[in-house]
């Protein structure tokens, strides 16, 4: 969700700004964050021209939008995500005391005895719904939340030195956003824990992709000091000081601040990560959330352990992933697959 933050310190006086997304591929290397000028309009979406359903998601109960404004040229970016039932009383009781009901005589589900299925029609509530603007949006905006098939890639260390890492090193990707946060040049109200050691020190602070009146579905990143740690594949046991540094400090800090227990969040870095600075995910156990799983997560405590049983293991081991059809990476594996068959 869109944050605004506070920029009274900046050049610009006391004008406030909105950022619109962590993207390592927005219009601007400078910053990530864009003038509110550019959003104020935005009281409403009945302007908003549909051009294309990007994709969706059954699952998340979500959907990526493309389209434009009315007499404005640049392309826009809507991800529309239902938000969760929520589970105060109260306002459980409001939605059901405003909704009304339709008997749902198609449904061909087995249910138990005395039981019907009902379509059910509530009230249109504040908050129901989600609205996440990237505005203005690049062509890399679309192609990136465009539906897409995945394949599942094995990396062996081979493959890493020879395609991966120069097509990484050719890319360019621009972490400014992140240097603006370790730096305390953004989001610095937002940051819950930091710990400033240049070698084993980090920042933790809530994802922007958390709506942080969700108590019971938490979502933290601590995105490390250190600036010469792209990814999993950098880490031996020099590290291990740093990681176990962040798993121990973070943990305390989301019990302290949230009442959060460890045993209730699953603490992951992601391979291939979406930004190459390391960073470690720490999510609620009971939310499914892309990425989460085998072929995108690698436990922290697993890391740890996997190190300390062999130095180097994550740069011998093959690692295996997704990637879309459409990624640059991905056809350079498959011309190098082709060429060895």
């Amino acid at each position: 969700m869109a944050s605004v933050v506070d920029e009274s310190s900046s050049e610009e006086g006391n004008r406030k700004k909105i950022k619109l997304s962590h993207e390592e591929n927005a219009s601007t290397d400078a910053d990530h964050t864009l003038d509110l000028s550019a959003h104020i309009r935005l009281n409403s979406l009945g302007g908003f021209q549909l051009s294309e359903i990007l994709s969706e998601n059954s699952s998340s109960k979500s959907v990526f939008l493309e389209g434009t404004f009315d007499k404005v040229s640049h392309k826009a970016v809507i991800l529309l995500e239902k938000l969760p039932i929520p589970k105060d009383a109260a306002k459980v009781e409001k939605l059901l005391n405003n909704a009304d009901l339709a008997l749902n005589l198609k449904s061909n589900s087995i249910a138990e005895p005395n039981a019907v299925d009902y379509a059910f029609y509530p009230a249109v509530c504040q908050g129901d719904i989600k609205a996440t603007v990237i505005y203005p949006a690049t062509s890399k905006h679309a192609e990136k939340y465009k539906y897409q098939p995945s394949f599942i890639v094995h990396e062996t260390p081979g493959i890493y030195k020879s395609i991966v890492l120069p097509h990484l090193e050719s890319q360019k990707f621009s972490l400014q956003w992140v240097y603006n946060i370790l730096e305390h040049k953004s989001e610095t109200e937002r940051i819950i824990f930091e710990d400033p050691d240049p070698d084993v020190g980090f920042v933790l602070l809530p994802d922007l992709k958390w709506d942080e009146s969700e108590k019971n579905s938490v979502y933290f990143i601590a995105i490390c000091h250190a600036k010469n740690i792209k990814s999993l594949r950098d880490l031996d046991e020099s590290h291990l000081p740093l990681l176990r540094n962040i798993k121990i400090k973070s943990l305390d800090a989301i019990y302290e601040k949230y009442n959060v227990a460890p045993q209730k969040l699953r603490v992951y870095f992601h391979y291939q990560p979406s930004y190459y600075h390391l960073h470690v995910h720490f999510t609620s156990v009971n939310r499914e959330i892309p990425g989460c799983h085998f072929e995108k997560a690698h436990l922290l405590e697993n890391v740890i352990n996997n190190i300390e049983m062999h130095s180097t293991y994550y740069q011998e081991v093959t690692l295996t992933y997704t990637l879309k059809s459409n990624d640059s990476l991905f056809a350079k594996l498959e011309q190098i697959s082709a060429k060895n068959s």
